[in-house]
Parts: C-alpha cells; structure tokens; sequence
C-alpha cells in the first residue's frame, strides 16, 4: 500500500495537467480592465442608492395628529 503523502502528491501532480491554460479559443480574453471597473463602480453605486433610499423610508417619522381641543 503506498503511504498517504505520497499519494496526496502523486494525486496532485498527476491532476495538474487539468489546470493547465490551454489556450487556443479554450478561454475568452477577460473584459477591459478599464471598463470593468467602470461597470463594478455603477454597481456599487446602485446599491448605495438603494441602502439610502431604504434608510431614508424606514426612519421617515410620522406626522403627529393635531391634538382635538
């Protein structure tokens, strides 16, 4: 029986080939890094806009009564 580190390692480098980046239309070229960020900021933002609207309508306090004199 082979003893468990070795089999860890050969477990690891016989799956290594897997990981390789074969390149050749196997994997599409990423976004523009500038445009990217640029579509994580609107995000962002949007959510911000959101968290300020929510806070905005749940600590609105309401008008009181006037008191029947």
């Amino acid at each position: 029986m082979i003893p468990t580190p070795i089999a860890v390692m050969l477990t690891l480098i016989a799956s290594a080939a897997a990981w390789a980046d074969h390149g050749a239309g196997l994997r599409e070229p990423g976004m523009n890094p500038v445009v990217a960020a640029l579509v994580w900021a609107g995000a962002a933002f949007l959510v911000g806009m959101a968290v300020v609207a929510i806070v905005t309508v749940l600590s609105r306090r309401r008008q009181s009564q006037p008191d029947d004199d």
